[in-house]
């Protein structure tokens, strides 16, 4: 651990000591998806929607039919973040919801004609923001970085404490 006195935000002496946080993972990881993300919206320009959605849009288009317990397990996110998701998504015409007539409570959802142009376009303007970060990582660290990345999202939710 650093020295208090060298626990800043940056090299730049009025920056505020930083302290504990200094060595808090979880505070890079923010600031790091909240610069790619920035830069992700950048390239994307008109084509933008909200952090998530293109990721749930991709699962979908990729697998027609996919339920939304499937779309949270693979996309990593809560049931009603998805819920929401794929309301918005429906009122906007990018997908259809169907209900299968062995399941009245499942929801199965596939991409519209809009919904898969809009995942096409943003897939190829995505393809720039991917070369970025891949750049920035260096390719002998990416899977090493990912590897990584994938071990903190599988082990610390096992490791956390119970809450009451």
């Amino acid at each position: 651990m650093k020295d208090q006195k060298q626990q800043t935000a940056g090299e730049d002496p009025g920056a505020p000591v930083l302290g504990v946080l200094d060595d808090f993972v979880g505070m890079y990881l923010r600031a790091a998806y909240e610069t790619a993300y920035r830069d992700f919206a950048t390239r994307l320009g008109a084509d933008t929607l909200k952090p998530g959605y293109f990721t749930i849009l991709t699962l979908i288009v990729n697998n027609p039919g996919i339920s939304q317990t499937q779309i949270g397990q693979a996309s990593q996110r809560d049931k009603s973040s998805v819920a929401k998701a794929l309301r918005w998504m429906e009122d906007n015409g990018l997908i259809t919801r169907l209900r299968p007539n062995h399941d009245r409570r499942t929801h199965l959802s596939e991409a519209t004609d809009a919904g898969r142009v809009l995942q096409a376009r943003m897939e190829a303007k995505g393809r720039d923001h991917l070369a970025a970060l891949n750049a920035t990582i260096g390719t002998e660290r990416r899977e090493a970085f990912i590897a990584t990345l994938k071990q903190i999202i599988e082990a610390l939710p096992a490791a956390a404490p119970p809450t009451e």
